[in-house]
C-alpha cells in the first residue's frame, strides 16, 4: 500500500508531559489536517495576495506563536510569506491527531482564511443564544471557573462581588464573538462558545426539584 506521509503523534509519559514522535501511515488511514478543517467549513488560503498579508503578523508574532523551524524573516531566495505558504501547503497533508497538537494549532493560526468566532461557531452548527436569563444564572452560580469572561457594570467596589446582569453578558458577547478565531484551545473560543451560543442538538438540562 502506498506510503504518503509522516504524521505527528503524541505519547504521554510520566507526569502528563507529551513527547512527540513520528510514525508512518498508509494511504486511507487517519484524517489529515486539511480534511479536518474542511469538515469545519474552514479554508486554506489560496491567493498569493492573502498569503502576503501574513508576512508582517508572522514577523511580529510572539515566540510561542511561531512555527518550529520557520524563522520570522525573509531569506535570499524566498520572502517569508512564500516560505509560510510552502509550509502550510505541505503540512495540510499531515495527520490530524487532536486539537491540542502544536502542529494543528499553528496550521490553524497561519494557514487558513480568517474567520471570526461568530462565523466559526455557526459553521459548527451552534446558534447565538437568546436565553440570557439562563446564561446569567449559570454565570453567577458558585463554582463558575470562567467568571472573568464578563465584568459587571458599573465597576464594583474593591473586594465586592456583584452578580452580572443580562445586559452585561449580552454586551460582552457582542464584542467577543467578533474576535478572530485562531484555534479551539484559545481561551476566547471556549468562553464565547459557552456563554454566547447554544447547541440546538443538546439535550435539555434536568430541572431541579427545588426550582
Amino acid at each position: 500500500m502506498e506510503l504518503i506521509q509522516k504524521g505527528l503523534v503524541a505519547t504521554l509519559v510520566a507526569g502528563g508531559v507529551g513527547t512527540v514522535g513520528y510514525h508512518t501511515i498508509q494511504k486511507g488511514n487517519g484524517t489529515t489536517l486539511l480534511d479536518h478543517i474542511t469538515s469545519k467549513k474552514r479554508e486554506l488560503i489560496s491567493e498569493d495576495s492573502e498569503w502576503e498579508k501574513k508576512d508582517t503578523p508572522y514577523k511580529t508574532a510572539p515566540q510561542e506563536d511561531l512555527i518550529s523551524g520557520l524563522e520570522p524573516r525573509d531569506t535570499t531566495k524566498f520572502k517569508l510569506w512564500e516560505r509560510l505558504k510552502k509550509w502550510c501547503t505541505s503540512t495540510g497533508s499531515k495527520v490530524f491527531t487532536n486539537l491540542s497538537d502544536d502542529t494543528y494549532q499553528k496550521f490553524s493560526i497561519w494557514c487558513l482564511k480568517p474567520k471570526t468566532l461568530n462565523e466559526t461557531l455557526k459553521n459548527e452548527g451552534l446558534t447565538e443564544t437568546t436565553n440570557w436569563t439562563e446564561k446569567v444564572k449559570e454565570f453567577n452560580a458558585e463554582g463558575n471557573t470562567d467568571s472573568g469572561f464578563v465584568k459587571p457594570k458599573p465597576p464594583v467596589t474593591k473586594g465586592e462581588k456583584k452578580p452580572i446582569e443580562n445586559k452585561d453578558i449580552e454586551d460582552t458577547c457582542k464584542t467577543e464573538k467578533e474576535k478572530p478565531f485562531r484555534h479551539e484551545y484559545e481561551p476566547p473560543y471556549a468562553s464565547v462558545k459557552r456563554w454566547c451560543f447554544d447547541d440546538p442538538n443538546a439535550k435539555p438540562k434536568a430541572v431541579s426539584k427545588n426550582e
